[in-house]
C-alpha cells in the first residue's frame, strides 16, 4: 500500500499505540509509580511502544508529515533510535514525559485527519485494540 491510504493506514496504527501508552498511564498515575520496582517492565513497554511510534513516523510520506507539521517527526523517529539503538541510555524521566505528554497530542492531531476520512476511526481503533488486548477500549 502506498500514498494516502497507506499514510492514514500508519496514523491508525499511532493512536493505537499512543493509547496503549495511555493505558500505561492510566494504570500507574504517577511517574514514581512507573519507575517502582513492582512496575520495571513499564518502563521497557513503553520504551517498545515508541519505537513503533517512530518506525511508523520514519516512513510517512513528506506529504502527510506538511500536512500534520506540527508533529515533531524528526524528534519522533529520533527517539526511537535512541530507544532502539542506545537503551542501557534509556532515561525513565523523559519517556514519562513522552509518554504523558506529547503522545497524547500527536494521538489527537493523527485522529483529526483519520475521522475527517472516516467518522467511524475511534470505533475501528478501539475494536482493533480490543481484539489484540481482550480490553474494553470503549471503557477507557
Amino acid at each position: 500500500m502506498r500514498g494516502k491510504q497507506a499514510d492514514l493506514q500508519r496514523l491508525f496504527h499511532m493512536v493505537k499505540w499512543c493509547r496503549k501508552l495511555k493505558l500505561i498511564v492510566d494504570e500507574v498515575q504517577t511517574y514514581e509509580n512507573f519507575i517502582s520496582k513492582k512496575n520495571y517492565r513499564l518502563l521497557d513497554v513503553s520504551a517498545f511502544y515508541i519505537g513503533q511510534l517512530g518506525e511508523l513516523a520514519r516512513t510517512m510520506s513528506a506529504e502527510m508529515k506538511a500536512t500534520l507539521s506540527d508533529i515533531p517527526w524528526r524528534q519522533i523517529n529520533a527517539m526511537r533510535n535512541i530507544l532502539i539503538h542506545n537503551y542501557y541510555d534509556c532515561n525513565p524521566e523523559i519517556v514519562w514525559e513522552v509518554i504523558t505528554k506529547h503522545t497524547p497530542a500527536v494521538a489527537e492531531r493523527c485522529l483529526e485527519i483519520l475521522r475527517a476520512e472516516n467518522p467511524d476511526v475511534d470505533a475501528e481503533i478501539n475494536a482493533d485494540l480490543a481484539e489484540e488486548t481482550g480490553i474494553d477500549w470503549e471503557a477507557n
